[in-house]
């Protein structure tokens, strides 16, 4: 990590609330990993890891939700958060696994709504 005063940068991550969201995406669909290592533990354990992958992925998929809101303009959007948000489908795939469906509805609507705010913003009279 480095710092240059007030913006920080987490190694290839980048910097902020990019670097948030990509951190969201990783942990994210790499939960899908907890799900078959479940698979070989006995029933107890198992439902343990089922509901880490859920609690994973439904906290990254509000960390992305809020950071798209907080940042809805895509002028003002920090460099990068953008791909994260045309990206974050892939959560979709880490809520289906173990039925979070909450994630399997929300993880969709995010790119829906970037673009949405991309289309609205070039489509604003000036």
């Amino acid at each position: 990590m480095t710092t240059n005063g007030r913006t920080r940068t987490y190694g290839g991550l980048g910097e902020g609330p990019t670097a948030l969201a990509r951190l969201c995406l990783i942990v994210g669909v790499s939960s899908i990993v907890l799900v078959m290592i479940a698979g070989v533990l006995p029933p107890h354990a198992r439902d343990a890891i089922y509901w880490l992958q859920r609690t994973l992925v439904i906290a990254s998929v509000l960390t992305l939700l809020a950071l798209l809101l907080k940042h809805l303009r895509p002028a003002r959007r920090p460099e990068g958060l953008t791909e994260v948000f045309v990206y974050s489908p892939s959560l979709f795939l880490a809520a289906w696994v173990t039925g979070v469906w909450a994630g399997v509805f929300v993880a969709p609507l995010i790119p829906l709504i970037a673009l949405g705010s991309w289309a609205g913003e070039k489509l604003r009279p000036r």
